[in-house]
């Protein structure tokens, strides 16, 4: 993420948050020296609060996985929630989020090219990333909605339990 962005920033005007604990101490070693560079702000944890206000500053959140593990990100699901393009990994995990709802970048030896690409086309073209945000909006509220949740969960419990 950080290599891509190192080659976007050139082609437009844009800064990168990086936000949250590093998976591993290992990981946080090695990018520490590409932290430095211009138009990167590290901050760690934040707090409920805080994540809000960072959530309603950015323009776009990169919540790329790999590998996998099988879980839906709580932090792509928000910031779709609020209207913001979320660039994700492609995968089965976000495979039911609509095409025109979200980026995704394919892993592996395309996924730096692919993210640059896309980090400079959102910065560009400020429109298109309103309408996807919209489009993840819309999605988040039909089929992320408590109700509609809480109800699919009860059903498979009735299902588990053969209760009608």
């Amino acid at each position: 993420m950080v290599r891509a962005f190192e080659s976007a920033r050139h082609a437009a005007d844009m800064a990168l948050l990086i936000a949250g604990e590093f998976v591993s101490t290992d990981l946080a070693r090695s990018l520490e020296p590409l932290l430095g560079t211009p138009g990167i702000l590290r901050v760690g944890y934040t707090k409920e609060r805080d994540f809000w206000r960072y959530a309603a500053a950015v323009d776009g959140c990169i919540n790329l996985r790999y590998p996998a593990a099988g879980e839906t990100s709580g932090i792509a699901i928000r910031l779709m929630g609020i209207g913001k393009p979320v660039i994700v990994t492609a995968a089965c995990e976000t495979a039911r989020f609509p095409d025109a709802a979200c980026l995704r970048v394919d892993a592996g030896v395309a996924e730096e090219e692919m993210l640059a690409e896309y980090m400079v086309w959102l910065a560009r073209y400020s429109e298109d990333a309103r309408a996807i945000g919209q489009r993840a909006s819309e999605h988040i509220r039909e089929f992320h909605a408590v109700e509609r949740v809480a109800s699919l969960y009860w059903r498979a419990l009735e299902d588990c339990y053969h209760v009608k």
